[in-house]
């Protein structure tokens, strides 16, 4: 895909010069005359780069640029175009997070030059950014070490790749691994297409196999086989269950469950606890690094400690403890009685939130009434499984009359026993 540059300039002459040059070489182009008209077109546009000259009425552009730059959040390059009076200007431009400068009377060899440099250092400066935040698999186990060459072995090839293990083991961290950086994997979206996606991504990740309908499982069994016959993207597709849950599920497609039984396994902390003192030295320099929590320190007696407890949430959970433990306090040592009082409030809170949430994907192409049955289903479903089948429970639950529910599980299709 082309970049997109919006040139700003007071000098309608340059502007439209500088649009033809740039559309000549295949970029898209955007032109403003002044602050204002700028700020409009960014904000329903995303421009790749940002070609500014210095003098213009009203606010002048460096002026513009410490607005843009001042939240710290605007990442878009800007190059600064300056006259003979200038250029001192537009080196000082630089302190306020210009990338470079062009001067005028523009040399077209020196702005094309520029403008690949500018971009190009963007891209460099994203890619690193995203690779330096992206998690990695972490230990010295069999299994890590074992699933890493394996990986790395896959990585060559664009073959679909199946992953199951239990909620908060890393799955979606095993694919940015085999993905090699998140730049080259998107997320799928249920609401999305998946056909239309395929040809647009290097890696598309589907992070629960039972979220999709019956109709997207069907579409993406299709992507599969031509990614078998055409090699120009991959398909890495995850869920919590097992082949065993998976086969006989009406809810999942049959040829999809099949596939699963060369599904890669993402063992559970439990099975692999000999790694929790690299992932508690892992995960502590994580947060002090991307959210400023402050450095403390896990002794021996701390780490046998977590390694014997068990990690129901798996490591999601073990890195909201090491979250919530780094912000109680600034003392670097930790001691044990701290570490039971937060594994205690994290097992309480975890506990409540697993269930009391619930997701859900309903087909969009349902009508009002269609969509409302399948969301009646799959709660009603869901409070009768807390419930324990207990009518009396589930009428409490849902604030529902016993004799209102009985009717409407039937018309469901719910089934129960009576009480």
């Amino acid at each position: 895909m082309s970049a997109r540059i919006l040139v700003v300039d007071d000098e309608p002459d340059i502007r439209f010069l500088l649009k033809d040059i740039l559309e000549d070489e295949g970029y898209l182009v955007d032109v403003a005359e002044h602050a204002k008209a700028a700020n409009e077109i960014r904000r329903v546009s995303d421009p790749d780069l940002v070609l500014l000259d210095i003098w213009m009425p009203e606010v002048d552009g460096v002026t513009l640029l410490k607005q843009w730059k001042s939240s710290g959040e605007d990442h878009c390059p800007v190059v600064m175009m300056s006259g003979h009076g200038t250029v001192e200007t537009a080196v000082e431009a630089t302190r306020f997070g210009a990338i470079d400068f062009v001067e005028k009377p523009l040399s077209m060899a020196k702005l094309l030059s520029t403008v690949k440099s500018a971009l190009s250092s963007s891209a460099r400066g994203v890619d690193q950014e995203i690779r330096r935040r992206t998690e990695v698999p972490v230990g010295n186990s069999r299994f890590v070490q074992g699933l890493k060459q394996r990986m790395l072995d896959l990585r060559e090839s664009t073959q679909a790749v199946f992953l199951t293990g239990p909620d908060g083991s890393g799955r979606r961290i095993w694919a940015d691994y085999l993905s090699d950086s998140v730049g080259g994997m998107e997320i799928f979206d249920t609401s999305q297409d998946i056909r239309r996606l395929i040809p647009l991504s290097t890696n598309l990740y589907i992070e629960e196999l039972g979220d999709l309908s019956i109709e997207q499982q069907a579409q993406l069994y299709d992507a599969i086989l031509i990614s078998q016959r055409d090699a120009t993207f991959r398909l890495i597709v995850s869920s919590r269950r097992s082949y065993d849950e998976l086969t006989g599920n009406t809810r999942i497609d049959p040829r999809m469950a099949r596939m699963w039984q060369d599904a890669i396994a993402i063992l559970p902390l439990d099975e692999h606890i000999e790694d929790i003192p690299e992932l508690l030295k892992y995960y502590v320099n994580w947060y002090s690094e991307h959210e400023q929590l402050p450095y403390r320190h896990f002794n021996v007696a701390a780490q046998n400690l977590l390694r014997n407890y068990h990690w129901a949430g798996d490591i999601t959970q073990l890195k909201n403890f090491i979250k919530a433990i780094l912000g109680n306090s600034d003392a670097e040592k930790i001691e044990l009685l701290e570490i039971e009082q937060t594994l205690r409030t994290i097992t309480t809170s975890s506990a409540a939130e697993e269930g009391d949430k619930m997701q859900i994907t309903i087909d969009m192409n349902l009508d009002l009434r269609e969509a409302r049955e399948a969301f009646e289903r799959e709660y009603l479903s869901r409070h009768l499984e807390l419930s324990g089948n207990n009518m009396t429970e589930l009428a409490r639950r849902v604030g529902q009359e016993r004799t209102h529910l009985y009717r409407k599980l039937k018309s469901l299709g719910l089934q129960t026993k009576k009480q």
